[in-house]
């Protein structure tokens, strides 16, 4: 019996329904520890019942479907409970008395953090501001889902939570979405969404997708002042810029028209601008003024480039002295001053700071002053370039490598560009974002993955200052020759080979390996060593392994050698043939390759007999052939025949056909009777000398009929016809590939299934790829029923094979006027290949606002059809974008496909068309060079064209005091012209004019003496002289001339007078000596010269006229020279007779 214990306990379980309405909470005895459990799937935790009540009628813990027990009466009970049920449940139950019982359910929460959370919904591409997206946040596996909640970031901007309604507690499989409306501000904002379960007050687990950067396209608009202030020769490029993604294309108008984008500001830019700019998106205006200021100075040269310890020297002046007090340099080497000058030049013997900023200024009349500095680039070229890395020692192929460029002692940094070459190739350039005036050593890499290929190539780096558009100066490393040590591999050694028996050898052969270290050879030949220098003979022909192998790898080839020979004959001298056999099998000579057979009769070349008649016995030579040399055999033949005629005597017979042979007999002298022995269409003995085999339904594949003839002596003789039973295949069907396609460089077998065909010795297979045959195959089998064949092509795939349609043909080959194809359909090859770019080696030239990279002839062959990708500076670059002046440079392409990725870099140079930003007025020193006036930009550099006048002028190459006036000037180049109008000003020192070293004054009389100059500008002139108190002496002024007049001059009036003549350019003097003489108190002075003159020519004209008396006739007088300086004779008037 059981005792009162166990029944207790039996009613407690059989109760445990309606427990807890029977024992309220505060009178319950029951502890749970813990009192709720949270544990992950899987895990086992421990459960604790005890009872405070000790004296019960029993005790039970049940979990899950086991019921566990107080046996040691202890009102404890403690068990392992696994929760790797997802609906296990827990209880503690005690019965009290036979009338109250209570209980304790355990708080179970089974959790599963989630196996994957992902984000979906744009898949990588991009947003467009203004569209809505949906982004979804696939939360797999999770439990339970009453816990979770989905909580969606931007950045770290919580935007949203989610929890599920769902009440269970397997794991289940939830989505969360998140509508987004795409803005600009989100360009570059990490999405992402959280899986967080919560477990409880101090356990929430969470779970992270990967973040989801957004790329948000939007159109341009303008943040820019209306309003600006600039100064001369400042860039434009950062007045005012407009935001856009992709990156907006600017233009400029100006009073409406479009304009080319300015570089830099000139005083004659201040105006009015609209800018337009435009991306796939849309298009923004901006109207602005644009105020430029700038100091009137001009400096010349404005830019300079000098060497380290080199002179330099810069004039700076003024366009105008309107407001002008004066002007000086400030530098710390070379300054001047302050001076009323409106040019001075800035000059230093020698260059002996890196960083010199010498300023010119001017100070205005209010007292106020302006700068400008002058563009100083002070350079040296490196001490050494010198190339490291490998240090001497050979690469391996495959292996990775870094060169290493040093440049030592270079300036400035920012201008230097490094170039690697290997050999002539330009492999990459680098350039340095420093901004240091001062020499610096700098490095530059190139990352090298060796190949056989580069074995001896010549790498180099050159360090390349770029001083101006016509001043580059290039510093070279020595070469580093590259030893690139690799594997063997293995060339012109695929076969098959031919050669003569006792002549060839294997090391004949064309096989050679490149590697290095040089390769060593072994040859096998039926897994044994041969010699390479051993003569071979015709039973050495077959397959032979040659190994290859140096320190970097092994490589082998299996080659077929054919060892040929002269042709021989083993034959009897006499043989017996019967009529109808065929002559092949009478004395064949051996050779290879197989020897061509002629026959003579009497010594006569006839046709090769095909099968012997009984009018062929008789004496022959036999002649065989071949490229090696030539046998003969000399024979008598002897032909049996039976006297019966089968016609045909061949038959080409389709199975199920009708087929009919006749047997006649030429001769019935010595003949009884005939017949037909056959499995069917037989016909017995016949007293008939012709008689037909005939057969309506050709249904055996080996028939072979006989015709007998019997002779009078009893002996019979017989005949059979050569009958070919044949069956067209059934179907020709390729196979190998099975839709699937191919990729380049992989093996492809393809099968050609002919089935049910026969005679299979008559079967040839052949192999096309669209008309071009590729191989055949015969069989070598001798069976008549129809057999079931297959032939294989193994084919690499090839990109040029895209396309082609491959397939097979069966051809019987039933006689010379019977072939019979049966064809598969075509297989059309799909080839996927990566990547080969074509047409896109460079350089590439285009015109500024109407080139674009898509216009490029560059274009990549693959299949699928790759992508493309342009990249300038490592940043991504649209090939719609039209590039302006300022994108020239190296540009990379990268094509991509699922089966690889190519990538080529490209030189583009952006040209544009002649501009100008001159001045309309400029003042030039006389003998200054003209090639700093007024340079047009343009690419290609524009050829220049002055003109005066409108006339045109050679080019002037240094200016002279009659250049000044009105010019235009004219660039070319092949993107179009444009004209600029200016004046030139030359400006040059003064000149005086000539005047008297002496001048002569009476006593008493007044005098006057001028001083004029030229000059430009117009040269202030003075006079310096003594100024005596009493001197009556005025100066009047007109245009460039000072006179000085002397009323009653005196003897203090005499003496030295200076003129001086001055501008800016410099400063010339002429001294003046006045002489003051003293009145005569005798004859006037205009008497005393006319008695002077009568007393001289007095004798000379009585001299004259007794000459005249004396001697008559014509004479010409030749003095020693004419009173003018000329040597021209005097002539007289009259012919010397006296009138």
């Amino acid at each position: 019996m059981l005792s009162l214990r166990m029944l207790g306990i039996l009613m407690l379980m059989f109760l445990l329904c309606d427990a807890d309405s029977l024992c309220p909470d505060d009178i319950n005895p029951l502890r749970l520890d813990p009192p709720e459990v949270i544990g992950k799937y899987g895990d086992t935790v421990t459960v604790n019942c005890s009872s405070s009540e000790e004296y019960h009628d029993g005790m039970v813990l049940k979990l899950g479907n086991t019921n566990h027990t107080d046996d040691d009466d202890e009102n404890f009970i403690s068990e392992s409970l696994s929760l790797s049920d997802w609906s296990v449940k827990a209880e503690c139950r005690i019965k009290l008395n036979d009338t109250l019982e209570c209980s304790r359910e355990l708080g179970i929460t089974i959790y599963k953090t989630p196996d994957t959370v992902t984000l979906s919904g744009v898949d990588g591409a991009l947003m467009v501001e203004g569209a809505e997206y949906t982004l979804y946040c696939h939360i797999n596996n999770v439990a339970p889902v009453q816990n979770l909640t989905v909580i969606w970031y931007r950045d770290n901007e919580k935007l949203s939570t989610e929890t599920s309604d769902e009440n269970t507690v397997t794991p289940v499989n939830v989505s969360s979405s998140l509508r987004v409306t795409a803005d600009r501000h989100h360009n570059g904002a990490l999405f992402r969404c959280e899986a967080e379960l919560h477990l409880g007050p101090e356990l929430n687990l969470t779970t992270a997708s990967l973040s989801y950067p957004a790329v948000v396209h939007y159109g341009p608009s303008f943040a820019c002042n209306d309003h600006y202030e600039v100064r001369e020769d400042g860039s434009s490029q950062t007045t005012c810029e407009p935001e856009g993604l992709p990156r907006p294309n600017i233009t400029w108008l100006k009073d409406g028209e479009v304009i080319p984008t300015p570089q830099r500001w000139t005083r004659h830019d201040s105006g009015n601008y609209s800018l337009r700019a435009t991306n796939k998106h849309g298009t923004a205006t901006h109207a602005l003024y644009l105020d430029v200021l700038y100091c009137p100075l001009i400096l010349t040269p404005a830019e300079v480039v000098v060497r380290f310890g080199d002179p330099v020297s810069v004039n700076c002046s003024t366009a105008s002295t309107t407001d002008f007090l004066g002007m000086g340099w400030e530098a710390s080497a070379g300054g001047t001053g302050f001076e009323d000058k409106s040019s001075l030049t800035w000059t230093v013997e020698k260059v002996d700071e890196w960083d010199i900023k010498p300023q010119c200024f001017m100070t205005r009349r209010n007292g106020k002053q302006c700068f400008m500095t002058p563009d100083i680039t002070v350079y040296k070229t490196p001490d050494t370039v010198t190339l490291s890395g490998v240090d001497g020692a050979p690469m391996v192929e495959g292996a990775e490598y870094t060169l290493y460029c040093h440049i030592n002692n270079v300036a400035p940094v920012q201008n230097l560009t490094v170039i690697w070459y290997r050999d002539n190739e330009k492999l990459s350039t680098e350039t340095f974002d420093e901004n240091t005036v001062t020499p610096v050593n700098v490095s530059s890499s190139l990352r090298v993955t060796a190949d056989r290929h580069h074995n001896g190539a010549l790498f180099r780096c050159e360090a390349e200052l770029h001083l101006g558009p016509e001043l580059n100066l290039t510093t070279a490393s020595l070469s580093y020759p590259a030893v690139v040590l690799y594997g063997p591999l293995i060339k012109n050694c695929s076969g098959p080979f031919f050669g003569l028996e006792d002549e060839f050898r294997l090391d004949m052969l064309p096989c050679h390996v490149d590697g290095n270290p040089p390769p060593t050879v072994q040859w096998y030949y039926q897994n044994m060593e041969i010699g390479a220098d051993e003569l071979l003979k015709r039973q050495d022909s077959g397959e032979y392994t040659v190994v290859f192998k140096n320190a970097f790898g092994r490589n082998h080839s299996s080659i077929d050698i054919t060892i040929e020979y002269r042709p021989s004959f083993a034959c009897n001298d006499h043989y017996e043939v019967k009529e109808g056999d065929f002559s092949q099998t009478i004395c064949e000579p051996e050779g290879l390759p197989r020897p061509n057979i002629t026959w003579l009769k009497d010594g006569e070349v006839i046709p090769t007999p095909q099968r012997w008649t009984r009018h062929d016995s008789g004496s022959y030579s036999l002649r065989a052939t071949n490229k090696h040399g030539t046998a003969t055999h000399a024979l008598y033949l002897d032909v049996l025949y039976c006297p019966l005629i089968l016609t045909p005597a061949e038959v080409v017979v389709r199975f199920g056909d009708p087929v009919s042979v006749n047997c006649s007999t030429a001769s019935t002298t010595d003949f009884l009777g005939m017949g037909w022995e056959a499995s069917a269409g037989g016909t017995g003995f016949e007293y008939k000398s012709s008689l037909t085999w005939t057969v309506e339904k050709v249904d055996e594949w080996d028939i072979k009929p006989q015709c007998y003839m019997t002779r009078r002596n009893g002996k019979q003789c017989f005949m059979t016809p050569d009958i070919t039973v044949y069956k067209t295949p059934d179907t020709v069907t390729l196979s190998g590939v099975d839709g699937a396609l191919m990729v380049e460089g992989r093996e492809y077998t393809l099968d050609c299934h002919i089935n049910n065909v026969a005679p299979v010795q008559n079967l040839t297979v052949i192999w096309y790829r669209d008309n071009e045959k590729l191989s055949t195959e015969t069989f070598d089998e001798n069976t008549v029923t129809p057999v079931t064949k297959t032939s294989s092509l193994r084919v690499t795939a090839d990109r040029h094979h895209n396309g082609a349609l491959f397939r097979c043909e069966a051809e019987l080959h039933l006689g010379p006027e019977l072939n019979l194809t049966t064809a598969s359909l075509s297989y059309p090859a799909v080839v996927l290949y990566g990547p080969l770019i074509k047409n896109c080696s460079g350089p590439f030239f285009g015109l500024e606002d109407e080139f674009r990279l898509d216009m490029l002839p560059c274009h990549a062959d693959g299949n699928p059809p790759p992508t493309v990708q342009w990249y300038y500076q490592h940043m991504e670059i649209g090939a719609d974008e039209l590039l302006k002046r300022q994108d020239s440079g190296e540009y990379t392409v990268v094509f991509r496909n699922e089966i690889g990725r190519n990538h080529s870099s490209i030189d583009i140079t952006i040209e544009y068309g002649p501009s100008f930003a001159c001045n309309d007025h400029y003042e030039v020193r006389e003998d200054g060079s003209s090639q700093t006036t007024c340079e047009p930009e343009g690419l290609p550099r524009p050829n220049i064209t002055w003109l005066k006048d409108g006339e045109v002028i050679p080019t002037p190459q240094r200016w002279t005091r009659h250049d000044s006036g009105n010019y235009s000037l004219r660039a070319t180049n092949k993107h179009g012209t444009a004209t600029h109008a200016l004046y030139l000003d030359v400006l040059y020192a003064p000149v005086l004019k000539e005047i008297s070293y002496t001048l002569d004054a009476v006593l008493g009389e007044n005098v006057t003496f001028p001083c004029s100059a030229e000059g430009n500008p117009p040269p202030e002139i003075q006079w310096n002289y003594k100024d005596m108190p009493t001197m009556k002496l005025t100066e009047t002024t007109g245009r460039r001339q000072r006179n000085i007049t002397i009323t009653g001059a005196t003897s203090t009036n005499a003496g030295v007078y200076i003129c001086t003549a001055t501008n800016e350019f410099g400063t010339v003097t002429k001294a003046v000596t006045l002489v003051v003489k003293e009145k005569s108190g005798g004859i006037p002075s205009e008497l005393m010269w006319l008695l002077l003159l009568l007393v001289l020519f007095i004798p000379i004209i009585y001299f004259i006229v007794r000459s005249h008396q004396k001697k008559r006739g014509e004479y010409n007088f030749v003095p020693s020279r004419a009173t003018d300086g000329s040597d021209i004779p005097l002539t007289p008037t009259s012919n010397g007779v006296k009138t």
